[in-house]
């Protein structure tokens, strides 16, 4: 199948970097698989070899035809946007079991999928995601480095994170012009945060991050006595804690 450039499609054809993604994934254990961004269905043999229930999401018509005609009724395909629809709606279920997300993500929805991914909670036992390369670092980075930012504070509420394996362009068919990642997302069985307020306290702490050179002080003079009152005016975006932003967040939703 020819990729179409506007769905942002590099199809994933390596069969080491497969395997390990699959391996990574652990559907075996699971209630089953989400897959997002199936394309040609090169990954997708690969989770069905656990022997659980497959769901794939795929925005593009031809390619759930063309999977359609490879696995047949093995996968339960869903045309649609993963960056709009109902995901928690296709989880696979099962008793005592958590589902797993597993995708390919394409770089210019990929963004929005990992907030949506997140705001799922610990309903799901975990997420393997591909992004390009310098997003996976952004998603994480700790306080204090350049890559710390909104994504890294999002992810790092809801759940822990690890690049599990770094590709180059060789791995996938047409080539990026960018390195890409994996990485392991593991829900917390306690986030910081609840996944309903994800949203606005992501754009709580991108106003200051858009400023991110001044001190918080000055990038969030509105909130100033808060910040004081915290001991933070001083300092930038990039050098407070998750669980920091976090607990100014409460303050300033309880005034």
């Amino acid at each position: 199948m020819k990729a179409d450039k506007r769905l942002g499609q590099h199809f994933l054809r390596d069969p080491e970097v497969l395997a390990e993604i699959a391996q990574v994934a652990d559907v075996e254990r699971s209630a089953g698989v989400l897959e997002i961004g199936p394309g040609e269905g090169a990954l997708t043999g690969y989770l069905l070899r656990a022997g659980r229930p497959v769901v794939a999401i795929e925005a593009d018509p031809r390619a759930i035809e063309e999977l359609r005609a490879r696995f047949g009724d093995r996968v339960a395909l869903h045309l649609g946007d993963a960056t709009r629809d109902d995901l928690a709606a296709l989880l696979p279920r099962a008793e005592g079991l958590r589902p797993v997300i597993v995708g390919n993500l394409p770089y210019n929805a990929a963004s929005v999928i990992h907030r949506r991914v997140l705001a799922l909670g610990d309903t799901i036992a975990r997420a393997v995601l591909m992004f390009q390369k310098e997003v996976a670092l952004r998603l994480v980075a700790r306080p204090g480095v350049h890559a710390y930012g909104v994504p890294s504070v999002l992810t790092a509420v809801s759940a822990r994170a690890w690049i599990v394996r770094e590709i180059g362009p060789e791995a996938f068919s047409p080539r990026p012009k960018v390195d890409s990642a994996v990485v392991l997302i593991e829900p917390r069985a306690e986030p910081l945060l609840a996944p309903a307020e994800l949203e606005a306290f992501a754009a709580f702490v991108a106003r200051a991050f858009q400023q991110r050179r001044k001190t918080l002080g000055n990038a969030l003079a509105s909130e100033r006595a808060l910040l004081e009152a915290a001991g933070v005016a001083e300092l930038r975006a990039e050098a407070l804690a998750p669980e920091t932003w976090v607990a100014l967040w409460g303050s300033l939703r309880l005034r």
